[in-house]
């Protein structure tokens, strides 16, 4: 019976202590996305897109060329503003050990400004493999490594950046392929 107070005793001081409000502490509300991929066997998705961040073109021409990790080299005027650059990532589903191959649908790409007929040109697009390899529209052959069969692989690139390039945002498309072998 001692026991069984006890216990009764310890649950409502913990009820009780839960229950106190916490005096004038402040209250502030945000709100966050929530994402889930699904990934169906032989199959990919992709979960971010290419992203070079905001950039300020000069009277120099210039290239930002982005890695696999997301780090930046600039040459040239380009100079890099901030540092929320991606590359773009994707995920997929097969088996242990099997050969996945991967390509591109063309070997530049041209960007352009949303509202505008100015361009820029996305070349040099490298997978982020170890060690990264430039991507062609000639595929590239990966095993998948993961005892569970699930992957994931980025893109990147080179953006050539003109001479008082005019400002905006620019954009565009590739396509990747995946072969399950």
């Amino acid at each position: 019976m001692n026991r069984i107070l006890r216990k009764l005793i310890s649950i409502w001081t913990v009820f009780v202590l839960a229950s106190v409000p916490l005096g004038a502490a402040a209250q502030d509300a945000d709100s966050a996305d929530a994402q889930a991929f699904l990934v169906t066997p032989l199959s990919f998705v992709k979960q971010t897109d290419l992203d070079f961040g905001q950039i300020i073109p000069t009277n120099t021409a210039g290239t930002v060329t982005m890695d696999s990790t997301g780090a930046v080299t600039t040459t040239g005027g380009v100079v890099q503003v901030d540092g929320t650059q991606i590359p773009a990532r994707f995920w997929g589903f097969g088996q242990f050990n099997q050969r996945v191959l991967i390509n591109i649908d063309a070997n530049t790409y041209l960007l352009t400004r949303d509202g505008g007929t100015e361009t820029m040109l996305l070349d040099r697009v490298t997978i982020g493999s170890r060690p990264p390899i430039i991507i062609t529209t000639n595929p590239r052959r990966f095993r998948i490594a993961n005892p569970d069969g699930f992957f994931s692989f980025t893109i990147a690139g080179r953006l050539q950046v003109g001479a008082n390039q005019v400002p905006g945002v620019y954009s565009g498309e590739f396509a990747v392929t995946l072969e399950y072998e």
